[in-house]
């Protein structure tokens, strides 16, 4: 648009050769330099991130776009973003507008490449070299395991008193301590021993439980680990049962406690920005725990 104005002055100028024609060739061809002069300010102080809406659901659609922080009004920007998916090593190239690719569970880097800032005539450019990435973490879906043990009678392998007293299904009987409530007295058996008899109620206690899973897979293998795995941490959480992961990753094994909501989260998270197990890698040999490994076939139960 630039060169055709100036095409059209130039004719102007030589088909009216008067001041008004030389003025607005001269203001034409000065543009430029005045128009790079105006927006340096806003060219070098402009920062280009990666922006979308968090968070993002999985098979979500949802715009990766390029967003522009800067004091003065935002000069014109391009590039593209380089998305990498940590758990599978996937990359994609997009163009801003483009959706995320958000149809498996992961974490997302998203950093901005060939970054070019113009002037507000878009004439000129400088480019952005350090852009810092944004990370995007999509969550698996929560998948049921079928056939399941009866977790507490199965880890139960001693019993304790349960705290604050109250109901439960199994009681020992042991002489009052001062201190007891006397709604814990027993009061046949205390007549018939001529002793206060206290029905203790007690609850068991679990072994040491442990979820181990193998970080590696097709993407659609890892939605399956990753949903079972949620689920799981879940059920046993509903079930007041303290528990730990054992995920073999592409750094190493990780072993991350899971003791309530926050933790599991947090735990999750941890494991969705790890990089793939190497091909050969082994299970970890825990045998003094109870173990439920994670797998990723479509049919397992």
């Amino acid at each position: 648009m630039y060169l055709l104005t100036v095409t059209l002055c130039v004719i102007f100028y030589f088909a009216y050769l008067q001041w008004m024609s030389w003025l607005l060739l001269v203001g034409i061809l000065c543009l430029p330099a005045a128009g790079l002069l105006l927006s340096l300010p806003a060219m070098l102080s402009a920062r280009v991130y990666a922006s979308c809406a968090l968070p993002v659901a999985l098979e979500e659609k949802e715009p990766l776009t390029l967003k522009t922080v800067c004091l003065l009004p935002a000069p014109p920007v391009r590039g593209r973003i380089r998305v990498h998916r940590v758990t599978t090593g996937q990359v994609w190239k997009l163009k801003p507008g483009k959706d995320l690719p958000s149809e498996n569970c992961g974490q997302l880097v998203c950093r901005p490449e060939r970054i070019k800032i113009y002037d507000y005539l878009g004439l000129f450019y400088i480019r952005q070299k350090r852009c810092e990435p944004l990370s995007v973490v999509i969550l698996p879906k929560a998948l049921q395991i079928q056939h399941l043990p009866d977790l507490e009678r199965q880890l139960a392998q001693s019993w304790r008193p349960k705290p604050g007293g109250g109901f439960a299904e199994n009681h020992e009987l042991r002489l009052y301590r001062p201190g007891d409530s006397l709604n814990q007295i027993h009061w046949k058996m205390s007549a018939k021993t001529g002793k206060y008899i206290i029905r203790e109620a007690m609850i068991p206690m679990a072994s040491r439980i442990a979820l181990v899973m193998m970080l590696q897979g097709t993407p659609e293998e890892l939605d399956r680990k990753f949903g079972r795995l949620l689920w799981m941490g879940q059920h046993l959480l509903s079930k007041e049962l303290r528990h730990e992961w054992f995920v073999m990753t592409g750094e190493g094994l990780k072993q991350l406690p899971v003791g309530d909501e926050q933790e599991l989260m947090k735990a999750m998270h941890t494991l969705l920005s790890q990089p793939p197990a190497e091909e050969n890698a082994s299970w970890p040999n825990l045998p003094a725990l109870w173990q439920y490994r994670i797998g990723g076939e479509p049919d397992e139960v």
